[in-house]
């Protein structure tokens, strides 16, 4: 079993989209696990592989994101 993510990009829209499964071997062990985190109103992270890298990864700039707001009361873009 793999890890699936796919984000496609159009002219208005954004669509992102991840499966909802963790697995290790040829086990499911979870089937809700969501993949997807929203950094702030505007911006979306998907990630995928071993559930805790994924999780303390995501976490981490998902923190660092908002302290550097707070710091600097500016929100950061994407580029």
């Amino acid at each position: 079993m793999s890890d699936s993510l796919i984000g496609l990009v159009g002219a208005d829209y954004v669509l992102i989209a991840a499966d909802t499964t963790t697995a290790r071997s040829v086990l499911k062990m979870k089937l809700d696990d969501d993949k997807i985190m929203a950094l702030d109103s505007h911006k979306l992270l998907g990630a995928v592989g071993p559930v805790g890298d994924r999780v303390h990864f995501t976490e981490y700039v998902q923190r660092n994101l908002k302290l550097y707001k707070f710091r600097n009361n500016l929100t950061l873009g994407t580029h």
